[in-house]
């Protein structure tokens, strides 16, 4: 038995609303869009028990050279967790039904795999997807990820007060210069920073490609939102994306901007305000599997949160993730196309 194919945009979506762990990432545009520009072909899964649908699963396929990739999500689209959603019910589960569930998921899962044939696979869950044995009894590898995660239920002052108190006097000081925050759709200025910051090779976060970016916004105009922040004067001191859907996510950020203020640290902080003020419960900021960003990052005081990935290769599928990860990334620097 395998999963069965949803092509209704209506009930996926539903789905993906009514779950906790669904994030924008798996709605039924975004997950098109990621597809048309990655050059994947996307299945989107549906696993029932019954009549009961209990889980959501988007596969990307692509076949190149002979060599044949399944992913969850792809490489190059700055996408940190995808893999399967649970329904909303999910956790409430007792647990022997919970592995009853997650048996018949595998199981599905499994079979459409089989059909899909491919030498390399790749998915990385949501934080909320922790139980991943029948992967690992499948013999995939699995590598332990992390992001951080700031608890915004708790008051205002006290996430204030749990900040390394350097920063906390950096943004005291800030807070004097009469620094103002601007959320804009327009991606141009983010991108062309972004795109230079990736051109450092020692940095592990893919490109993303102008017209992609343009096209997500352009989709979630109120869930994707570009921030600047400026001095007195009119001029630059920061600039990131975020994903503003049942999270608040710092989803992509820019390097530290030339500037006589503390731009990215008070840029981050009036994001902390703003997210908590709009009711979010959690403000999740990528970045804490670069060791140049964590340090960075830990002054906020954030939970640290794993997440897993799994991989399986044949020896074809090697080949497949070294292109993929290395050779993709070089082509689209040398064509300009990010």
């Amino acid at each position: 038995m395998t999963a069965n194919r949803v092509d209704d945009r209506d009930t996926w979506d539903s789905f993906i609303d009514e779950s906790p762990s669904g994030l924008l990432f798996h709605r039924w545009d975004y997950l098109h869009l990621t597809a048309k520009h990655t050059g994947s072909t996307l299945h989107p899964y549906a696993i029932c028990k019954g009549d009961e649908l209990i889980c959501l699963f988007p596969l990307f396929y692509r076949r190149m050279h002979g060599i044949t990739a399944v992913f969850s999500p792809p490489p190059l689209t700055v996408i940190p967790h995808l893999g399967c959603v649970m329904s909303e019910n999910f956790e409430r589960l007792k647990q022997s039904k919970k592995e009853s569930v997650l048996h018949l998921v595998a199981e599905d899962i499994r079979g459409t795999l089989a059909d899909l044939s491919p030498n390399y696979l790749s998915i990385a869950f949501v934080p909320e997807f922790n139980d991943i044995r029948h992967y690992l009894w499948d013999h995939c590898d699995a590598r332990i990820r992390y992001t951080y995660t700031i608890n915004l239920e708790r008051p205002l002052s006290e996430i204030r007060n749990d900040l390394h108190y350097k920063l906390r006097n950096k943004l005291k000081k800030e807070e004097k210069t009469g620094l103002q925050l601007e959320r804009t759709n327009d991606i141009s200025t983010l991108h062309r920073l972004l795109a230079d910051r990736y051109r450092d090779p020692s940095l592990d976060i893919p490109p993303i490609k102008r017209e992609y970016l343009k096209d997500i916004v352009r989709a979630y105009p109120g869930r994707i939102g570009v921030y600047h922040l400026y001095d007195a004067g009119g001029d630059l001191a920061g600039v990131v994306a975020t994903q503003e859907y049942k999270r608040f996510l710092l989803w992509m950020g820019t390097p530290r901007l030339k500037s006589t203020h503390a731009g990215n640290e008070y840029l981050q902080w009036l994001l902390i305000r703003r997210a908590k003020a709009e009711g979010y419960r959690t403000f999740e900021n990528m970045g804490a599997n670069n060791p140049d960003l964590a340090f960075f990052k830990s002054r906020f005081n954030p939970d640290l949160t794993t997440y897993f990935e799994i991989e399986k290769m044949d020896g074809l599928g090697m080949v497949s993730r070294w292109a993929y990860l290395t050779l993709a990334k070089r082509l689209m620097m040398a064509a300009g196309r990010v």
